[in-house]
This record gives C-alpha cells, structure tokens and sequence, in this order.
C-alpha cells in the first residue's frame, strides 16, 4: 500500500490494514510503497508494513516475490 505520509489519516488504509491482518486464515503480507521523493511516510503504514520499497518498479516485484514466499 502506498506510504505516503497522509496515508496515517486514511479510513480506507486503516481499514485495509486491519482487513489483512484479522478477516484471513493467515494473515497478509503489507508492502509499503514509498511515494517518489518523499522524505516522510506514514508512521501507520510503516508500524504494519511486512516491509517497505521505494517507488521503482524492480525493487516492488522483487520484493513482492520475497515476501510470498
């Protein structure tokens, strides 16, 4: 999900957080997306993040792989 720092007053985000780790059997992997350029994320997203990437397209699908395994 994106990290943006706004995303810490997000309903949507809080939300979907809570979804991945309480409505599943086993809980989901968070990635946190660090937006292009930011100097700050959201303190929420980062808390509940499995683990966090830059905006670049390598080092998501990278990272996505590692965390599904």
């Amino acid at each position: 999900m994106m990290a943006g720092k706004y995303a810490t007053y997000s309903t949507w985000i809080n939300n979907k957080i809570r979804i991945a780790n309480e409505e599943f059997e086993n809980p989901k992997p968070i990635l946190a997306i660090k937006p292009w350029g930011a100097q700050q994320i959201s303190s929420v997203v980062q808390e509940a993040a499995t683990a966090e990437v830059v905006w670049n397209t390598d080092s998501i699908v990278d990272k996505i792989r590692e965390i599904s395994l």
